[in-house]
């Protein structure tokens, strides 16, 4: 890393700490001046009991039964996605057939099939994983279909040219050219995952920090609720952060290919 690139990424890294530091001024601002609801906490309130629910085992169970549940449904997603996905791109026709499909999967909220799947597997982690499993597939499956039309045409008449082997060409030239496009759905989709597997936990009161935030409104320990708040998105965008640097690891002939 040359000196120019390390002063920009501390020059940035320092632009972020204080617009944070900006926001959390701004925020006990309005707080002191009574301008937002009565039961909004204050910044330093929220900062103290983020520590507090940090140290406790409460909040490391909580976050246990989140994780689980929501990289378990990410990984079944994953799998069907990226399957059907390949399937479904690399054959015209049933990309064509199941276009309508997928439009509409990747549209309808999810969600509303709780009271269903609660109905069928009852209140626990098993629902929880379906639901974040089918809201997690969507992304995964319409980004690996993107990179399976992806071939250029001069691609696809060498194999037909050639009679590449099914096989081979599914090693060689399918999954290659779809590869980036799949991990940018895998990476949406563990985004999604966190979010949803919170949701399914506020809703269904299932155990996780969904359910502590819930407890925590109902007690109107409202900065407790707010740490937990924290603690999910910071989840989310650690999950994120971290696959985004495996990609850039990992397919680092794609971003040379791109230069």
């Amino acid at each position: 890393m040359n000196t120019s690139t390390r002063r920009f990424d501390i020059m940035l890294a320092v632009r972020r700490i204080v617009a944070v530091v900006v926001l959390l001024a701004l925020w006990q601002l309005v707080i002191s001046l009574n301008l937002a609801p009565s039961m909004t906490p204050g910044a330093w309130d929220v900062l103290t009991s983020i520590w507090e629910v940090l140290i406790s085992a409460t909040f490391w169970g909580a976050l246990l039964q989140t994780v689980t549940a929501a990289l378990a449904g990410w990984a079944i997603a994953a799998v069907a996605g990226i399957v059907l996905g390949l399937l479904i791109g690399a054959m015209p026709p049933v990309d064509r057939a199941t276009s309508v499909l997928v439009d509409f999967g990747r549209s309808f909220p999810v969600i509303a099939l709780m009271p269903v799947v609660i109905m069928l597997l009852g209140t626990n982690i098993r629902m929880e994983i379906v639901i974040v499993a089918l809201s997690c597939l969507w992304p995964v499956l319409v980004q690996t279909i993107y990179g399976s039309r992806r071939l250029e045409s001069a691609v696809s008449d060498t194999v037909k040219v050639f009679r590449i082997p099914r096989p081979l060409y599914f090693r060689r030239v399918l999954l290659p050219s779809a590869t980036p496009f799949i991990a940018t759905g895998l990476r949406i989709a563990a985004s999604i995952s966190i979010l949803i597997a919170v949701s399914v936990e506020v809703i269904s009161q299932t155990p996780g920090m969904g359910r502590q935030i819930t407890l925590a409104q109902e007690l109107q320990k409202w900065d407790v609720a707010f740490a937990y708040l924290f603690f999910a998105g910071l989840l989310g965008w650690g999950i994120a952060t971290g696959l985004s640097a495996l990609e850039k690891r990992l397919l680092k002939w794609n971003r040379l290919s791109d230069d």
